[in-house]
Formats: structure tokens, C-alpha cells, sequence
């Protein structure tokens, strides 16, 4: 084993390290930037995404913009961090912010469907072609063209089919314009003179050295008939286009699309595949390629700079098809290519295997994930391990949080929370999460994998089906695509659940890159000696070229389940004729996995004492020299595996074996112990906690350096519970949410959420509601100086113990807004001094200013499209009560119990939370632990982590499972012990008022919601450390 592998996994440097996307989104200043630079390096972040989002007030592109791009660039190489640049404000990339399209050539375009009766047809408007049809729902039994010349009064029982170019609508993502042509290589052209060269001339030759790369994020080339809809009796839906698209159609598939347009969009004579939709979806995915794709991937290979990120949408066959087609041929025009796992739930592993299955065909060492999108603040560190831990295994290296926010400042602080950044009370501990992930990518991206398996990707049989209703925005709800999505995700668990592992193979990107030498199908760099094919309806001529060369070879090509019966998206027998020299199984995962491993000699098994297959383990083997990485996941987040039996065929049995274990949380390294050689065959015998994860080392080189782990049964459990002391970290606070308002002399409005204040100000005065996708601080303050009122709210809540120590309001901007409370005016003295966020500005309150029972504290401003209405907060050191909407300060209980904090007047509170374990009590209730191991465990908590301490031991992180520190010297010794809950930001900053408590995914809207999923009252997370700590004795 090299030195330098084993140095890179017990340190790993900022290559493996994560880089979050860095929310620019308020007005930027050098020095914040720079020390957040250094808050990263801290948090065990490897560099980051310079990324302009919602809430950005300094300019996008404008000279300031620059100076500070290459400011914290030089930060950046100086604490030995990665810089990169992200190629869009927003996104999705292309239009520079809405520059490119100020000129609406390059404006993305849509050919439009109007179906209707004969009196609702007009000749207007951009027409390609007009047709007539008898049409049934989706069905048309037949069609022809039509002119003006046309007598309609004929046309009796036949619906009129006017197809149409309509440009995409302008709206605020792109600030008052619109979204590219990505099929135009003008349009692109413009865009990367408006982005990468900018960049380039004014970043000078930090380009390609300290500033790394480039990101881009969501590209895609127009949407393929998924907006179906009905408006005043007239039928209409979208496909993708491009002014020569039809001239390109005849020129590479040699007919005319546009006289047969009608069978793009409908199922025409009732049968679902149909070659002209497949042809369509195929051009417009290679025209994006071409126009797109290759010449930005190309400006980066020029400038020294690698091209990162990822295409839009990729859960799905249908959410690829929809807005771009096969997105494992993007893949292949990226350095770094990439894929965007979103929400905490999501479990589309195949997405990362179609990346992987690139990779390893093309030689790409990097592999990105945009993940951790949308989880919301009360995401823990359990969640980020398990939702990065699958992604790691099948060949993530190269993590891209979302999101690390700048500041918090006003909607920014509802962009897609939380923020894996300072704001959250965390952020000390990230390294935690961050070293584990550098050691996976580490050993993940050694040496080679072991798999012989390629499984076709049946995109194209999607394409072949689609037609209008199809779908609805990324969803197929057509029952044969459902039927086919499904079959594509049994096959993937079928295989990896019997632990083969294997790589797509697509097959446009096979016709380019494949051939058969000596038995074996090579694509790219990768060989396979068998080939699955399973869900397919159509399979392209040279796919079956290729598989017809592969079995006249010897080569091994399995048929599971139904066979194709189009070629191309023609009938044909061709594939037929083939399987009957190939071998044909049913559909099921036992049959297949033994038919393919009578072939490769699967040298990998994974089950339980009983000879079960553990289904829910996936793994991976990577080949290092004479060495082999055997690496397993347990993706069953709640429940352990006692017992794991891992069988693995040795390379060469004439060599001496020797097992390690690499432990990925502190980097040591064990020597394994518990294993047996036996007919060719090591075999290990572990365990894996809920979502753990076990790497192993099969090696013929004996490390005399490494110990054994120490593994001890647990004697018995004593149960710490009841009152205690405790101490907090951060004043207490209580939200001040709700509002009463008036706008310039007018009548005061009744209290309401500050949010939905902020829309009715806006909606008064002609204004968008805020949102993710509203026009950009940056852009409104260039266009729109208007002071369009004033506008004073008054903010509400009650006393019954006056605060003994300093109480201070904390608010985003006090110095553009008048505050008082009860009459008595706040001011911001210090500018520094800041809560949470540095948008959060404390102003001490006068001694005296509260009084018991009603407090008001009231704010008034001058109106314009940038002001923020926004909550306010009380700080200090005084407990909260809540009634509903009510709010009362009062004291804070000198003790609490394991239990929700809520209960002891810290419903709003989001710190540090010290429960402090006294020593005689553990002594009297552990009694002599001579010769015997004690270990704390909390019983269970909701946070982000557990913290444990005592005098002259390093703290103990309890990031997941199996939540254990040992506190031998502490109780041997009689020291207090320290048991910090850190919590998460859910319960200040939200959302505080939506109804179900948890949902799948947070994003802006989750804040502003109505009817049956709001409530008034304050709908919180549970946050304590719950029914005690447990001291384990072992033995």
C-alpha cells in the first residue's frame, strides 16, 4: 500500500474536502467575505462556489463583483482552499442574469399546440403548420395539412392543430427577461462573452490556477410536451425548438419532421412508439450538446479551467427527457461532472450510478453532488452523513453543499434552509461530517472497481412514447412510462441488492465509444463480460450491432423479462432473432443475479449468520494493487445488521491474507482479527449500525503497526435522569413575528404574520410578492429608486418578570428604519455587534423601557422595492412563554429535565445546550467500575449533535449511531460531565407556523403558506436531549 494513500486517508487534503455552494446574496463586503473564508477552512471545507442568489444587492458582473472574486480567491490560495466560480445569478445557467436576452433573438422559443374546434381558429400568430385531425382525448386517427385556402366549413367532426412559435414569456428569474436558446450556438456565444470572458479578463491569471473552475447549474434545452392544458376549450402543450430545428431533423434522420408533426404530439392510430418522437427528443438533446454543452466544456479546456456542475433534472427516465433528454450524455463534456441529489428522503441511487457508469467509461476521477437541497434547518448530522453516505459509495468524491449563505437577509434566509455555514450552531463541529466524507472519497476513488457488468439505459424507449399529457412538469403519468420508471428502479435493486455491481451503458454515447475485443465489450475504458437488457421497448441498430459482434465472441448477453420488439422505434423481429443465441431469464432478482454470476464469478457476498442475502447492504470493491477495498453501507437508517457475514473471492490464492478495518469517522486503521481463509475465500464477520458503514482491506502485506479494536459486551445500563443544571450558550430569544401595519396616514391594519404584511405592502403598491424567483436586489435598485410610501408596523409581546440583565432588539438594517419600544427610541451603537447573522443588528434596550404586561415595539420606514419586512427578535437572559400567538418574557428555570425545551421557556431557543451530570450522582449510580469500561450514550435527542466533556479529555462528538463516548476516567475519577445538546434553527427561524410540522422538502414557499397548512400558533420541533443519558458498562 502506497504511503501516500495511507497519509491522503488519515488527513485528507482540500481536494476531497466539500465545497458548499457560498450564497452570495446580500450587499457584499471584502472583509466578511474573507472571514468567512476562514469559518470554512474551519468547518473542514475544502473551498467553495462562489454562487450570486436571491436577496444579491451588490451588482452581478459589476466591477465591485470582480474585485471581490479575486480578493477572496487570493484568501482562498492563501489558507489552501479551492475557488470556484458559478457561471449564472441564480439559475438556470445561460442567460448572465438576463443579459444575453436583452437581445430576444436569443430568447428560448417554444413550437405550441393549439388544438380546437373550427370557430375558436384563427390564422395569427407565428404559424409552422396547421393541420386538421379527428382526435379522441390523445389519440388521432388521422390528419392532414391545411391553408388558407382551406374551405373549414367542411371540416365538420375534425379539430383544428395550429402549431405555433411562441417565445418564452419574460418573468423576474431572469430580471424582467427570459431564459436562452441552449440549441442556438450564437445564443451560447453571447453567454459565455458575457460570463467566461469577463471573467477571464478580469480575474487575469487567477484563472485556472487559484480559481479552480466553473459551475454550471441546471442548463437545459427547452421542455418535451409535459405543460398540457386547456384554456377556453382550446388544447395546448410544448415541445423544445430552435429556428433550423426542422432543417437539422431532415439532414441527420432523412425525412420531414414538420409534415408529420401531429404524431410528435399524439398517439397517432394507437400505437404508442413512434419514431418521429424519439428522432425529435434525439436532436434536440444532441443540438444542446453541440450548442451548449461542448463549447462552454470547451472554454474551460482553453483557459485551463474545469467545467463542473450539473444538467437539469435526473431522479427519473421522464425528468430527463422532459427538459433535456439523456443526461449521461452531458457527462461527457465535464471535467468534474455532476449530478443535484435534493431533499433528505431522496433515494434515486441510479442517479450517481448513471454518473459513475461515465466515469468509469471515460476516466473521470471527479465526480460532484449538488446535495443536502431542501432539508430545512432541523436537518442533523446523522441525516448528512446517511444522505451522503449512499452517494459516496457509488463514487461521489467531490461534495457541493447547498447552501452556505452569506448572510440571512431577507428572503435570503428562506432560500432553501438551513444553512451549512456560521448561522447554524454547528458549524464548530462540521469537520466531523466533513474529514468522514474526505476518507470515503479517498478510499472510493482508489484503484479500480471490480464489475463486469453493463446494463443498457432504456432512455430512448421513453422518447419513442411521449406525446401531450404524457406529463405533468417532470412526472410521467402515462401508465406504460410509469410501468417502464418502475421496471428501471427494480432492476437497479435487484442487482446492487445482490451486491453485483455494474454500469450503464447509453447507447448513443456506445455507438461512439464501444467494440468487442476478445469476448469482452469495451466502452470507453471500461470492460464488461456481460450485458443486461431488461425494460427496453426500443434498441438502437448499432446497440444491436454491438451485441450481435459481443455474443459471436462468446460474450454473455442476459434478456430479463419481456424482449424489445422496435429497432430504431420500427417494429422488427432483429432483436428476437438475437436472443435466441443469447440467454433469455424472467424478470426476477434471484434468477438474474445467478445467471450473471455463473458468468463473472461474483467474488462478493454479503449476509447474516443464517445465510440470508442482506438485501438492504450495498457495496462497492475497488482494486488497489494487490489489495482490495471492500466497502458496505448499510441503507437501513433505523435498524442495525448484528450479524454480517462478508464472503470475497481472493484474487490469488497462493499469497499470504491479512484483514484491516479503515475507520472513516478518526482515519485509524485496525487489524481484523475475526476472519477465516478457507477454498479461495476470505471471510469477515462484523456488524453494521443503522446506516453504518464497514471498509475492509483484503491485503497480502501484514501492517504490524496496527491493534486490534477493542469490542466489549455491555453488563448492565444505569439510567441518568431527572432534574439538572444547565447553561446556554446564547441569550434566549423570543421571535417577534407578527405585526399590526399602516401604510403612509392610513388606518392601522390588524396584526399578521410579518410575511404576508410584506405581500399586502406590495400588492398595494402594484408590486411581485418576495420569492426565490423575484427580481434581484441588484437589478431593482439599478431600474426602480421609488420611494412609494411609508410604512410603520408595531410588533407585540408581554411581560410578567421584568429581565434582571441587558435585553437588546435584534434586526436586519435598524439604521434604515426608526425603532422605539413604548415610545422609547433604539439605536444601533455598534455595528459589529451582531446576532446569528451579520444581518442581524442588536439595539440595547434602556433600562426601564419594558414594563410589565404589553410591550410594543414599533418601526418605521420610507417604502421602496428593496425594503424588507421582516421579524424582529428579543435577546436576553429570560424565559419565554407561549399562548397560542402570545408571548410572555418571564424568568428561566434554574433546572430542567430531559425534555422538550419548550416545556421550560425555550420554545424559540436554537444554541448550545450544556445539561451538566454531577459527579457523586453518577458515582452512587454507577458504583466501582474497576476493570470494567463506561460509555454515555443519550437515550435519544432531537439536534444536530451531542457534545461530552470533562476536565483534561478533548470533547466527544455524537454525530450518528451508535452514539457512544467513553467517560471511564471521568467516573473513575469523579469528574462532573458535560452533555451539550446542539441544536438546530428550526425553531427561530422556521418555518414556525406551517401545518404538517415536517415535510419532504423546505424551500420559500414552505414560509408563506395559507389555508389548511398554516396555523397562527407556533408549530415547533421537539429540541432536548429526551428521557436522559444511559451509562453502559462493558466488560
Amino acid at each position: 500500500m502506497k504511503k501516500e494513500l495511507l497519509s491522503e486517508f488519515k488527513n485528507p487534503g482540500a481536494a476531497y474536502r466539500g465545497k458548499p455552494f457560498w450564497s452570495w446574496n446580500g450587499e457584499l463586503e471584502k472583509d466578511e467575505l474573507i472571514r468567512q473564508v476562514k469559518v470554512m477552512k474551519e468547518m473542514g471545507l475544502g473551498g467553495y462556489f462562489m454562487h450570486s442568489r436571491a436577496g444579491l444587492i451588490t451588482e452581478y458582473l459589476g466591477d465591485e463583483w470582480f474585485d471581490l472574486i479575486n480578493a477572496v480567491a487570493d484568501a482562498g490560495e492563501e489558507e489552501g482552499l479551492e475557488s470556484w466560480l458559478y457561471d449564472e445569478d441564480r439559475w438556470p445557467s445561460g442567460s448572465a442574469g438576463g443579459k444575453v436576452t436583452e437581445d430576444p433573438q436569443y430568447s428560448m422559443k417554444s413550437i405550441v399546440l393549439k388544438e380546437s374546434d373550427v370557430d375558436k381558429f384563427s390564422w395569427d400568430g407565428n404559424i409552422v403548420k396547421v393541420f386538421a385531425g379527428k382526435v379522441d382525448g390523445f389519440n388521432l386517427d388521422e390528419y392532414f395539412e391545411i391553408t388558407k385556402d382551406t374551405d373549414l366549413s367542411k371540416l365538420e367532426g375534425y379539430k383544428i392543430l395550429k402549431f405555433e412559435i411562441i417565445p418564452q414569456e419574460r418573468n423576474s428569474v431572469y430580471n424582467g427577461n427570459t431564459y436562452i436558446d441552449t440549441m442556438s450556438l450564437k445564443a451560447t456565444e453571447r453567454f459565455i462573452e458575457l460570463t467566461h470572458e469577463e471573467y477571464k479578463k478580469r480575474c487575469g491569471d487567477r484563472i485556472g490556477t487559484s480559481i479552480k473552475g466553473i459551475f454550471t447549474d441546471e442548463p437545459h434545452r427547452g421542455h418535451m410536451l409535459d405543460d398540457f392544458k386547456e384554456v377556453d376549450g382550446v388544447r395546448q402543450c410544448s415541445c423544445a425548438y430552435t429556428d433550423d430545428i426542422f432543417e437539422e431533423f431532415e439532414k441527420r434522420y432523412g425525412y420531414d419532421a414538420k409534415a408529420i408533426l401531429p404524431e410528435l404530439y399524439y398517439i397517432y392510430k394507437g400505437k404508442k412508439v413512434n419514431k418521429v418522437k424519439k428522432d425529435y427528443v434525439d436532436l434536440a438533446n444532441a443540438l444542446f450538446i453541440e450548442r451548449f454543452a461542448i463549447p462552454v466544456n470547451n472554454w474551460c479546456i482553453e483557459n485551463n479551467m474545469e467545467l463542473t456542475g450539473h444538467y437539469l433534472h435526473e431522479d427519473s427516465l421522464t425528468s430527463q427527457t422532459v427538459p433535456c433528454g439523456s443526461i449521461m450524455r452531458m457527462y461527457e463534456y465535464m471535467g468534474y461532472p455532476g449530478v443535484d441529489v435534493l431533499t433528505e428522503g431522496n433515494r434515486c441511487y441510479w442517479v450517481v450510478k448513471q454518473l459513475s457508469s461515465v466515469a468509469r467509461q471515460l476516466d473521470k476521477k471527479w465526480l460532484l453532488s449538488e446535495l443536502y437541497g431542501c432539508t430545512g434547518w432541523q436537518f442533523d448530522f446523522k441525516a448528512h452523513k446517511a444522505v451522503g453516505d449512499w452517494q459516496a459509495l457509488f463514487g461521489i468524491n467531490l461534495r457541493c453543499h447547498h447552501l452556505s449563505w452569506y448572510t440571512m437577509e431577507g428572503e435570503s434566509k428562506r432560500d432553501y434552509p438551513a444553512s451549512i455555514l456560521h448561522q447554524s450552531a454547528y458549524y464548530p463541529y462540521y469537520d466531523l461530517v466533513e474529514s468522514y466524507f474526505a476518507r470515503f472519497g479517498v478510499v472510493i476513488s482508489s484503484g479500480k472497481p471490480e464489475c463486469e457488468v453493463l446494463v443498457l439505459n432504456p432512455i430512448e424507449s421513453v422518447w419513442a412514447q411521449i406525446y401531450m399529457g404524457w406529463a405533468r412538469w417532470i412526472s410521467s403519468v402515462d401508465e406504460d412510462v410509469r410501468k417502464l420508471e418502475q421496471h428501471y428502479e427494480k432492476l437497479f435493486h435487484m442487482l446492487c441488492s445482490n451486491h453485483i455491481d455494474f454500469d450503464y451503458g447509453e447507447e448513443e454515447m456506445m455507438s461512439r465509444h464501444a467494440n468487442v475485443e476478445d469476448g469482452v465489450l469495451r466502452v470507453g475504458n471500461a470492460k464488461y463480460k456481460v450485458v443486461v437488457v431488461s425494460g427496453m421497448l426500443t434498441m438502437r441498430e448499432s446497440t444491436l450491432k454491438l451485441l450481435e459482434d459481443f455474443v459471436e465472441q462468446g460474450g454473455k448477453v442476459i434478456f430479463a423479462g419481456d424482449l424489445p420488439k422496435y429497432v430504431d422505434a420500427v417494429e422488427s423481429e432483429k432483436v428476437s432473432e438475437l436472443s435466441s443465441k443469447a440467454t433469455c431469464v424472467s424478470f426476477d432478482g434471484k434468477v438474474l443475479a445467478d445467471e450473471i454470476k455463473s458468468v463473472t464469478e461474483s467474488r462478493i457476498d454479503i449476509k447474516d449468520k443464517a445465510g440470508n442475502v442482506l438485501n438492504d447492504v450495498f457495496c462497492q470493491v475497488r482494486n488497489v494493487e494487490d489489495s482490495s477495498f471492500i466497502v458496505m453501507l448499510n441503507t437501513d437508517r433505523n435498524n442495525s445488521k448484528e450479524s454480517v457475514v462478508v464472503k470475497y473471492k481472493l484474487q490469488d490464492y497462493s499469497r499470504d491474507v491479512y484483514v484491516e478495518e479503515w475507520d472513516l469517522l478518526t482515519g485509524k486503521r485496525y487489524e481484523v482479527v475475526e476472519y477465516e481463509c478457507n477454498n479461495g475465500f476470505v471471510e469477515i464477520n462484523t456488524y453494521l449500525n443503522p446506516a453504518g458503514e464497514r471498509v475492509f482491506l483484503v491485503t497480502s502485506k501484514k501492517d504490524d503497526s496496527l491493534v486490534s479494536r477493542e469490542v466489549l459486551s455491555t453488563k448492565e445500563t444505569k439510567l441518568y435522569d431527572g432534574m439538572v443544571d444547565y447553561e446556554l450558550d446564547e441569550p434566549n430569544v423570543c421571535v417577534l413575528d407578527f405585526a399590526k401595519w399602516k401604510f403612509n396616514d392610513g388606518e392601522w391594519n390588524d396584526e399578521d404574520e410579518v410575511l404576508k404584511v410584506d405581500a399586502k405592502v406590495r400588492q398595494l403598491n402594484g408590486m411581485e410578492t418576495r420569492s426565490g424567483g423575484m427580481l434581484q436586489p441588484w437589478f431593482a435598485k439599478l431600474h426602480d429608486h421609488k420611494v412609494y410610501g411609508d410604512v410603520e408596523l408595531e410588533y407585540e409581546f408581554y411581560v410578567d418578570e421584568i429581565p434582571t440583565g441587558d435585553v437588546y432588539i435584534a434586526a436586519e438594517r435598524p439604521e434604515n428604519w426608526d425603532y422605539s419600544i413604548n415610545g422609547v427610541k433604539l439605536a444601533c451603537e455598534d455595528f459589529s455587534d451582531i446576532w446569528i447573522d451579520v444581518c442581524f443588528k442588536k439595539m440595547l434596550v434602556p433600562k426601564g423601557a419594558i414594563k410589565l404586561g404589553l410591550n410594543k415595539v414599533t418601526a418605521r420606514t420610507s417604502f421602496m422595492r428593496t425594503t424588507n419586512i421582516e421579524a424582529v427578535y428579543v435577546l436576553g437572559s429570560f424565559g419565554v412563554k407561549l399562548d397560542g400567538k402570545k408571548k410572555t418574557i418571564t424568568t428561566l428555570p434554574k433546572e430542567i429535565a430531559f425534555e422538550n425545551l419548550v416545556n421550560y421557556n425555550l420554545p424559540f431557543y436554537t444554541g448550545c445546550v450544556t445539561y451538566k451530570l454531577n459527579a457523586q450522582k453518577v458515582k452512587s449510580l454507577i458504583g466501582d467500575v474497576s476493570n470494567k469500561r463506561v460509555v454515555l450514550s443519550p437515550k435519544s435527542f432531537t439536534g444536530a449533535l451531542v457534545k461530552v466533556e470533562y476536565d483534561g479529555a478533548e470533547p466527544i462528538l455524537l454525530g450518528w449511531d451508535p452514539y457512544e463516548a467513553d467517560v471511564t476516567e471521568a467516573v473513575r475519577e469523579g469528574k462532573d460531565i458535560n452533555v451539550t445538546l446542539v441544536c438546530t434553527r428550526r425553531n427561530t427561524f422556521g418555518p414556525l407556523h406551517i401545518v404538517p410540522l415536517h415535510h419532504g422538502a423546505y424551500g420559500p414557499g414552505h414560509f408563506t403558506t395559507g389555508g389548511d397548512s398554516w396555523t397562527d400558533n407556533y408549530n415547533l420541533i421537539d429540541s432536548c436531549i429526551k428521557d436522559g443519558v444511559v451509562f453502559k458498562i462493558k466488560g
